[in-house]
Protein backbone atom coordinates (compact mmCIF):
# COMPACT_ATOMS: atom_id res chain seq x y z
CA UNK A 1 0.00 0.00 0.00
CA UNK A 2 1.15 3.58 -1.12
CA UNK A 3 2.78 5.57 1.88
CA UNK A 4 0.23 8.36 0.55
CA UNK A 5 -3.27 6.51 1.80
CA UNK A 6 -1.99 7.34 4.95
CA UNK A 7 -1.18 10.35 4.74
CA UNK A 8 -3.39 11.38 1.99
CA UNK A 9 -6.40 9.24 1.30
CA UNK A 10 -7.00 8.08 4.17
CA UNK A 11 -8.80 11.56 4.94
CA UNK A 12 -11.01 11.32 2.93
CA UNK A 13 -12.12 7.80 3.40
CA UNK A 14 -12.97 8.81 6.84
CA UNK A 15 -15.24 11.90 5.35
CA UNK A 16 -16.70 9.46 2.94
CA UNK A 17 -17.52 7.68 6.13
CA UNK A 18 -19.05 10.18 7.94
CA UNK A 19 -21.08 10.71 4.46
CA UNK A 20 -22.35 7.45 5.29
CA UNK A 21 -22.96 8.08 8.77
CA UNK A 22 -25.41 10.79 7.92
CA UNK A 23 -27.23 9.24 4.93
CA UNK A 24 -27.97 6.11 6.97
CA UNK A 25 -29.51 8.69 9.62
CA UNK A 26 -31.23 10.45 7.05
CA UNK A 27 -32.53 7.37 5.26
CA UNK A 28 -34.01 6.03 8.45
CA UNK A 29 -35.80 9.21 9.54
CA UNK A 30 -37.11 10.73 6.12
CA UNK A 31 -41.05 9.72 5.32
CA UNK A 32 -40.41 9.48 1.72
CA UNK A 33 -37.38 6.86 0.85
CA UNK A 34 -37.32 6.99 -2.46
CA UNK A 35 -37.85 10.71 -2.94
CA UNK A 36 -35.58 11.37 -0.53
CA UNK A 37 -32.15 8.79 -2.14
CA UNK A 38 -33.59 10.97 -5.59
CA UNK A 39 -33.08 14.00 -4.06
CA UNK A 40 -29.58 13.45 -2.30
CA UNK A 41 -28.60 13.12 -6.34
CA UNK A 42 -30.32 16.60 -6.92
CA UNK A 43 -28.27 17.85 -4.39
CA UNK A 44 -25.07 16.82 -5.58
CA UNK A 45 -25.94 17.09 -8.99
CA UNK A 46 -26.44 21.33 -7.78
CA UNK A 47 -22.67 20.96 -5.72
CA UNK A 48 -20.84 19.94 -8.72
CA UNK A 49 -22.22 22.34 -10.48
CA UNK A 50 -20.95 25.14 -8.22
CA UNK A 51 -17.49 22.89 -7.68
CA UNK A 52 -17.28 23.50 -11.26
CA UNK A 53 -17.99 26.98 -11.59
CA UNK A 54 -15.23 27.38 -8.42
CA UNK A 55 -12.46 24.96 -9.71
CA UNK A 56 -12.69 25.26 -13.63
CA UNK A 57 -13.76 28.76 -13.79
CA UNK A 58 -11.93 30.51 -10.92
CA UNK A 59 -9.51 27.83 -10.06
CA UNK A 60 -10.42 28.51 -6.49
CA UNK A 61 -8.54 25.63 -4.77
CA UNK A 62 -7.67 21.52 -5.55
CA UNK A 63 -7.18 18.62 -3.70
CA UNK A 64 -5.17 15.97 -3.31
CA UNK A 65 -6.34 12.61 -2.27
CA UNK A 66 -3.36 10.65 -4.11
CA UNK A 67 -5.59 8.20 -5.39
CA UNK A 68 -4.76 8.11 -9.11
CA UNK A 69 -1.48 9.84 -10.87
CA UNK A 70 -3.35 12.30 -12.76
CA UNK A 71 -3.05 15.65 -11.15
CA UNK A 72 -6.45 16.63 -12.16
CA UNK A 73 -8.61 13.85 -12.32
CA UNK A 74 -6.93 13.28 -8.75
CA UNK A 75 -8.65 16.62 -8.03
CA UNK A 76 -11.83 15.10 -8.99
CA UNK A 77 -12.17 12.22 -6.63
CA UNK A 78 -11.44 14.68 -4.14
CA UNK A 79 -13.72 16.88 -5.49
CA UNK A 80 -16.31 13.90 -5.15
CA UNK A 81 -15.33 13.32 -1.37
CA UNK A 82 -15.89 16.39 -0.53
CA UNK A 83 -19.26 17.03 -2.07
CA UNK A 84 -21.02 14.02 -1.30
CA UNK A 85 -19.96 15.07 2.75
CA UNK A 86 -21.91 18.67 1.82
CA UNK A 87 -24.66 16.82 0.29
CA UNK A 88 -25.07 14.49 3.07
CA UNK A 89 -24.88 16.63 5.57
CA UNK A 90 -27.22 19.49 4.05
CA UNK A 91 -30.00 16.95 3.47
CA UNK A 92 -29.89 15.40 6.97
CA UNK A 93 -30.55 19.02 8.13
CA UNK A 94 -33.37 19.24 6.00
CA UNK A 95 -35.20 15.95 7.08
CA UNK A 96 -34.12 16.61 10.53
CA UNK A 97 -35.74 19.55 10.23
CA UNK A 98 -32.29 21.16 11.79
CA UNK A 99 -33.65 24.71 10.40
CA UNK A 100 -32.44 26.97 13.29
CA UNK A 101 -29.16 29.34 12.95
CA UNK A 102 -27.77 27.31 15.43
CA UNK A 103 -27.86 24.18 13.53
CA UNK A 104 -26.56 26.29 10.79
CA UNK A 105 -24.26 28.00 12.86
CA UNK A 106 -22.88 24.52 14.33
CA UNK A 107 -22.54 22.88 10.91
CA UNK A 108 -20.62 25.60 9.02
CA UNK A 109 -18.58 25.94 11.94
CA UNK A 110 -17.52 22.21 11.40
CA UNK A 111 -16.83 22.11 7.84
CA UNK A 112 -14.39 25.26 8.44
CA UNK A 113 -12.61 23.25 10.75
CA UNK A 114 -12.58 20.18 8.45
CA UNK A 115 -11.35 22.81 5.92
CA UNK A 116 -9.05 24.11 7.69
CA UNK A 117 -7.65 20.50 8.57
CA UNK A 118 -7.39 19.29 5.40
CA UNK A 119 -5.10 22.88 4.00
CA UNK A 120 -3.12 22.01 7.27
CA UNK A 121 -2.16 18.80 6.49
CA UNK A 122 -1.32 19.56 2.96
CA UNK A 123 -3.92 17.35 1.43
CA UNK A 124 -5.86 19.90 0.23
CA UNK A 125 -4.96 23.54 -1.42
CA UNK A 126 -6.65 27.11 -1.67
CA UNK A 127 -5.20 29.24 -4.26
CA UNK A 128 -7.11 32.48 -3.49
CA UNK A 129 -9.93 30.82 -2.08
CA UNK A 130 -10.43 30.84 1.76
CA UNK A 131 -12.15 28.74 4.45
CA UNK A 132 -14.00 31.85 5.63
CA UNK A 133 -16.03 31.33 2.27
CA UNK A 134 -17.49 28.12 2.84
CA UNK A 135 -18.24 29.15 6.45
CA UNK A 136 -20.40 31.99 5.41
CA UNK A 137 -21.54 30.51 2.14
CA UNK A 138 -22.85 27.17 3.57
CA UNK A 139 -25.82 29.42 5.61
CA UNK A 140 -27.60 30.30 2.39
CA UNK A 141 -26.93 26.72 0.88
CA UNK A 142 -28.08 25.04 4.04
CA UNK A 143 -31.26 27.30 3.40
CA UNK A 144 -31.79 27.00 -0.13
CA UNK A 145 -31.65 23.28 -0.01
CA UNK A 146 -34.48 23.24 2.87
CA UNK A 147 -36.60 25.75 0.18
CA UNK A 148 -35.93 23.30 -2.73
CA UNK A 149 -36.77 19.97 -1.31
CA UNK A 150 -40.07 21.62 0.15
CA UNK A 151 -41.20 22.93 -3.19
CA UNK A 152 -39.38 19.53 -4.60
CA UNK A 153 -42.36 18.05 -3.18
CA UNK A 154 -44.82 19.85 -4.84
CA UNK A 155 -45.10 17.61 -8.11
CA UNK A 156 -47.27 20.64 -9.38
CA UNK A 157 -44.06 22.65 -9.37
CA UNK A 158 -43.09 21.45 -13.09
CA UNK A 159 -40.10 23.65 -13.47
CA UNK A 160 -38.32 22.72 -9.85
CA UNK A 161 -39.48 19.19 -10.65
CA UNK A 162 -37.03 19.63 -14.05
CA UNK A 163 -34.33 21.57 -11.99
CA UNK A 164 -34.42 18.54 -9.58
CA UNK A 165 -34.50 15.77 -12.50
CA UNK A 166 -31.71 16.92 -14.57
CA UNK A 167 -29.56 17.75 -11.72
CA UNK A 168 -30.06 14.19 -10.45
CA UNK A 169 -29.48 12.40 -13.49
CA UNK A 170 -26.28 15.21 -14.10
CA UNK A 171 -24.95 13.72 -10.70
CA UNK A 172 -25.65 9.65 -11.33
CA UNK A 173 -24.48 9.94 -15.01
CA UNK A 174 -21.47 11.36 -14.37
CA UNK A 175 -20.37 9.11 -11.47
CA UNK A 176 -21.59 6.36 -13.51
CA UNK A 177 -20.98 6.25 -16.94
CA UNK A 178 -18.52 9.40 -17.97
CA UNK A 179 -16.56 8.09 -14.76
CA UNK A 180 -16.24 4.74 -15.84
CA UNK A 181 -15.39 5.25 -19.67
CA UNK A 182 -12.97 8.08 -18.37
CA UNK A 183 -10.88 5.56 -16.03
CA UNK A 184 -11.04 2.93 -19.02
CA UNK A 185 -9.99 5.27 -21.48
CA UNK A 186 -12.88 4.19 -24.02
CA UNK A 187 -14.21 7.82 -24.21
CA UNK A 188 -13.13 11.11 -23.74
CA UNK A 189 -13.66 14.28 -24.50
CA UNK A 190 -11.96 16.72 -26.50
CA UNK A 191 -12.97 20.00 -26.77
CA UNK A 192 -9.90 21.92 -26.95
CA UNK A 193 -10.72 24.75 -24.56
CA UNK A 194 -7.51 23.38 -22.15
CA UNK A 195 -4.29 21.81 -22.64
CA UNK A 196 -4.65 19.89 -19.82
CA UNK A 197 -6.53 16.29 -21.07
CA UNK A 198 -8.06 15.48 -18.26
CA UNK A 199 -9.09 19.39 -17.35
CA UNK A 200 -10.41 19.51 -21.00
CA UNK A 201 -12.13 16.44 -20.81
CA UNK A 202 -14.09 17.56 -17.57
CA UNK A 203 -14.90 20.28 -19.21
CA UNK A 204 -16.06 20.00 -21.98
CA UNK A 205 -18.24 16.63 -20.85
CA UNK A 206 -19.66 18.78 -18.60
CA UNK A 207 -20.84 20.80 -21.83
CA UNK A 208 -21.75 17.45 -23.61
CA UNK A 209 -24.18 16.69 -20.94
CA UNK A 210 -26.21 19.96 -20.35
CA UNK A 211 -27.51 19.01 -23.86
CA UNK A 212 -27.54 15.23 -23.49
CA UNK A 213 -29.87 15.30 -20.65
CA UNK A 214 -32.00 17.96 -21.81
CA UNK A 215 -32.62 16.34 -24.78
CA UNK A 216 -33.31 12.97 -23.41
CA UNK A 217 -35.51 14.44 -20.50
CA UNK A 218 -37.57 15.98 -23.46
CA UNK A 219 -37.57 13.28 -25.40
CA UNK A 220 -38.46 10.79 -22.41
CA UNK A 221 -41.46 13.07 -20.99
CA UNK A 222 -42.73 13.44 -24.88
CA UNK A 223 -46.13 11.25 -25.81
CA UNK A 224 -44.43 10.83 -29.08
CA UNK A 225 -44.47 7.24 -30.46
CA UNK A 226 -42.01 4.78 -29.94
CA UNK A 227 -40.77 4.34 -33.69
CA UNK A 228 -40.75 8.22 -33.51
CA UNK A 229 -38.48 8.20 -30.35
CA UNK A 230 -36.66 5.34 -31.89
CA UNK A 231 -35.62 7.45 -34.84
CA UNK A 232 -34.38 10.14 -32.22
CA UNK A 233 -32.06 8.02 -31.03
CA UNK A 234 -30.88 6.95 -34.55
CA UNK A 235 -29.70 10.68 -34.53
CA UNK A 236 -28.31 11.01 -31.85
CA UNK A 237 -26.40 8.17 -32.81
CA UNK A 238 -25.58 10.12 -35.79
CA UNK A 239 -24.49 13.03 -33.92
CA UNK A 240 -22.51 11.51 -31.72
CA UNK A 241 -20.76 10.07 -35.23
CA UNK A 242 -20.22 13.31 -36.42
CA UNK A 243 -18.58 14.60 -32.81
CA UNK A 244 -16.27 11.41 -33.12
CA UNK A 245 -15.38 11.64 -36.51
CA UNK A 246 -14.54 15.70 -36.14
CA UNK A 247 -12.49 14.47 -32.93
CA UNK A 248 -14.68 16.34 -30.05
CA UNK A 249 -14.88 12.50 -28.93
CA UNK A 250 -11.92 10.00 -28.66
CA UNK A 251 -13.37 6.16 -28.96
CA UNK A 252 -11.32 3.14 -28.94
CA UNK A 253 -11.15 1.65 -31.73
CA UNK A 254 -14.76 -0.47 -32.85
CA UNK A 255 -16.13 0.48 -30.39
CA UNK A 256 -18.45 3.45 -31.10
CA UNK A 257 -21.70 1.39 -31.10
CA UNK A 258 -21.12 -0.29 -27.25
CA UNK A 259 -20.12 3.00 -26.16
CA UNK A 260 -22.33 5.37 -27.81
CA UNK A 261 -25.21 2.87 -26.98
CA UNK A 262 -24.21 2.80 -23.57
CA UNK A 263 -23.87 6.43 -23.15
CA UNK A 264 -27.21 7.37 -24.27
CA UNK A 265 -29.28 4.44 -23.33
CA UNK A 266 -27.73 4.45 -20.15
CA UNK A 267 -28.73 8.27 -19.47
CA UNK A 268 -31.53 7.32 -20.57
CA UNK A 269 -32.50 4.50 -18.56
CA UNK A 270 -31.36 7.09 -15.39
CA UNK A 271 -33.62 9.72 -16.72
CA UNK A 272 -36.67 7.16 -16.62
CA UNK A 273 -35.52 6.28 -12.89
CA UNK A 274 -35.05 9.60 -11.48
CA UNK A 275 -38.28 10.68 -12.95
CA UNK A 276 -39.82 7.73 -11.47
CA UNK A 277 -37.98 8.26 -7.86
CA UNK A 278 -39.07 12.38 -8.12
CA UNK A 279 -42.77 11.81 -9.08
CA UNK A 280 -43.90 9.18 -7.59
CA UNK A 281 -43.75 9.87 -3.80
CA UNK A 282 -45.02 6.59 -1.91
CA UNK A 283 -45.10 7.98 1.70
CA UNK A 284 -43.53 5.55 4.46
CA UNK A 285 -44.30 4.94 8.22
CA UNK A 286 -42.71 7.58 10.16
CA UNK A 287 -39.64 6.27 12.25
CA UNK A 288 -38.68 8.11 15.12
Amino acid sequence: MSSTFWSNTIWYILLLMTSGFSIILTLYKTQDLKFTIAFLFSILGFTFVIEAVLTLGLNAYTYYPKIVSDLFLDAIFGNYFSQISISSTSLLITIFNLSHIIWYLVFASLYYLIEELFSKLGIFEHFWYRSLYTFLGLFPFFWLIKKWYDNAKDSRNRFINYISLFLSVFSINSLSIILSQRLLGIQIFKGNLFTDMSKDHTTTGLIYQFFQINLLIILYKSKLHWLVKTLAFICLFIVQYLLYSAGFIYISNRLFFVVTTFDLIGCYCWVAVFNYLLSKQSPAPHLD
